[in-house]
């Protein structure tokens, strides 16, 4: 009976490791086919809107000069509108509740990390703001659609890296408007898996993490926001978006061609991945591309 018992217990220290690294390949295939539906809607969005591609963010003040809206499945508007009161929560101004249209209104599908239960249709309302801000994706919004808000100067729309510097002194815009203006979509990204993250170091982070609506380089206008370190840790340089390594340590990241795939952090140092618009600079190659900010 020991020597039984013993053989038992060899073969459950065997199939367990087994078993967990089968349910966590799993829920990573999950992952990929759930960022790969946020592509599809997302090209979805720009076939309907002339080739242009989805604004990342959109302040209150743009949505009020421009008097947008946009409404929940049962047709309620989505605040801030339609009083467009900056104490409201701007729950439109990510990319997620404008895009969730084209996704069918499936907003479980962007919080598959967590346990939501069935909510009503008050009770989505209520969390419509964590749908918002907290999908698992983070888009490049930055780059791609750009982040909106009113010029103090002009009082008009503006988007941030509309007009930046580059090293050699000459001004740009790096923020690609439309679909067309993407070279090469199959090495650009638009959607990675995402979490908000503190100054600090971050290592094992849970697949329970809260994710987050932004995406960004590592580098962005010439700071360093977040950097990997030697196992599988990663830093925060400042409160930023960082990139996050679900079930098997890689983040999930969806493609403007629409493939998908996970991803190396140190992958992810290459800029001319996140900005359609990089390019050589003197001796700087594009995977080292930076810039001022406006």
């Amino acid at each position: 009976m020991i020597v039984v018992i013993a053989i038992i217990g060899v073969l459950v220290a065997i199939l367990i490791p087994a078993l967990t690294g089968v349910k966590a390949r799993s829920n990573k295939l999950k992952e990929l086919n759930l960022i790969s539906h946020v592509g599809k809607a997302w090209s979805m969005y720009s076939g309907e809107h002339q080739d242009k591609l989805l604004p990342g963010y959109i302040s209150t003040r743009v949505q009020e000069y421009r008097k947008l809206a946009w409404a929940f499945e049962d047709t309620s508007l989505i605040f801030p509108a339609p009083t467009y009161e900056t104490s409201l929560p701007n729950v439109a101004g990510p990319w997620t509740w404008r895009l969730l249209s084209y996704l069918d209104y499936d907003w479980r599908s962007l919080l598959f990390y967590r346990d939501t239960g069935e909510w009503s249709g008050e009770e989505i309302r209520e969390n419509a703001e964590v749908i918002a801000t907290e999908p698992a994706f983070g888009y490049n919004g930055f780059y791609l659609g750009g982040w909106w808000q009113l010029d103090s100067h002009t009082e008009k729309p503006t988007v941030t890296f509309g007009l930046v510097q580059l090293t050699n002194g000459r001004k740009v815009n790096v923020v690609s408007k439309m679909s067309s203006s993407i070279k090469k979509p199959s090495n650009q990204i638009t959607f990675c898996s995402t979490f908000f993250a503190p100054v600090g170091v971050y290592e094992e982070m849970e697949d329970s993490t809260a994710g987050s609506f932004f995406a960004i380089p590592s580098v962005l206008a010439r700071v360093k926001r977040w950097i990997p370190l030697p196992n599988n840790r990663i830093e925060a340089r400042f409160a930023t978006y960082i990139p996050l390594g679900r079930f098997n340590g890689m983040p999930a990241v969806c493609f403007a061609d629409g493939s998908v795939k996970s991803v190396e952090l140190l992958d992810l140092l290459d800029q001319s991945l996140w900005i359609p618009k990089a390019e050589p600079v003197g001796d700087i190659p594009a995977s080292e591309f930076s810039h001022t900010i406006n």
